[in-house]
């Protein structure tokens, strides 16, 4: 059994204005798991907060290369109220977000030997694999973030998902969406409520990995409050140019919405805390 070693650490802060354009630099990979038949969203989440996140980050060999690590828990019961042309994704429990130095190192970390040995072997046990757990590889444009180490522990976060019209240019698409995620940020009465924002842009294909089939999720507006109460006052403003906006950028088609908890496992990102033993459970 052979192992590799990742590459240098990269600094975080060496930022790009249009990272869509090129598969250089930090990426992100996004799970959206789903959780197997029977098993109820309680039992669920204690599964991948208390065991299996724990599991992954005590392989060394593999959890080396992950700089990242954050899980997000969909809050139980959906509180945070979202407008009608958005649509709730319902088998989706959350994301697993792992920040790897470059897309060749996703490849180095994924084809570990301890990975289909120790790690794969884990999932199904509560991830079902059906194919409806989404996958995708991006770059993240950093809009804004109140405190560079923010500490993300327990924030409340929604995440957009949104498609590429068909027919619709790559570079065209992912510039409007930049465009897009700087108008809410900048609007007065909707910034003011955020206390992160990040715009996710999915990579151009095809990519230099063999067997991994990528979800036709082509960004992911990512917006952190530091409640519930506070998204569902961002959703509350009157956002009717926004909406125009959305419904132009993406032919009509409606935005899947998902509300969350985070969990940050690992971060060297950052001064925040974080911890690879499980945070109070609360779901």
């Amino acid at each position: 059994m052979s192992y590799k070693n990742p590459g240098p650490w990269v600094d975080p802060e060496r930022v790009e204005a249009e990272p869509w354009k090129t598969q250089g630099g930090i990426v992100k990979f996004f799970e959206f798991p789903v959780p197997i038949a029977g098993m109820s969203p309680r039992a669920f989440h204690l599964y991948w907060q208390k065991h299996h996140s724990p599991h992954a980050m005590h392989v060394t060999a593999f959890s080396q290369f992950m700089r990242k690590y954050n899980s997000t828990h969909k809050y139980p019961g959906d509180p945070v109220r979202f407008p009608e042309r958005y649509a709730a994704m319902q088998r989706a429990e959350g994301a697993a977000e792992v920040w790897v130095n470059s897309l060749s190192e996703v490849g180095d970390w994924l084809g570990n030997p301890l990975y289909p040995e120790l790690i794969q072997p884990d999932e199904p046990r509560f991830i079902a694999q059906d194919g409806s757990a989404e996958v995708i590889i991006a770059k993240e444009e950093r809009l804004y973030k109140a405190d560079p180490d923010l500490v993300e522990n327990l924030k409340t976060k929604v995440y957009l998902l949104g498609r590429r019209p068909a027919g619709a240019d790559y570079d065209t698409f992912h510039a409007a969406a930049s465009a897009h995620a700087r108008r809410i940020h900048e609007h007065p009465a909707l910034g003011r409520h955020l206390i992160q924002f990040v715009l996710s842009h999915k990579l151009r294909e095809p990519l230099p990995l063999e067997g991994m089939a990528l979800a036709d999720i082509d960004v992911v507006f990512e917006l952190w409050f530091d409640s519930v109460a506070s998204a569902n006052a961002f959703f509350a403003e009157p956002q009717d140019a926004i909406a125009e906006q959305e419904a132009e950028l993406f032919g009509g088609q409606p935005l899947r919405a998902l509300a969350v908890r985070v969990r940050v496992v690992h971060d060297e990102f950052s001064f925040q805390p974080s911890t690879t033993q499980p945070l109070p459970f609360s779901w």
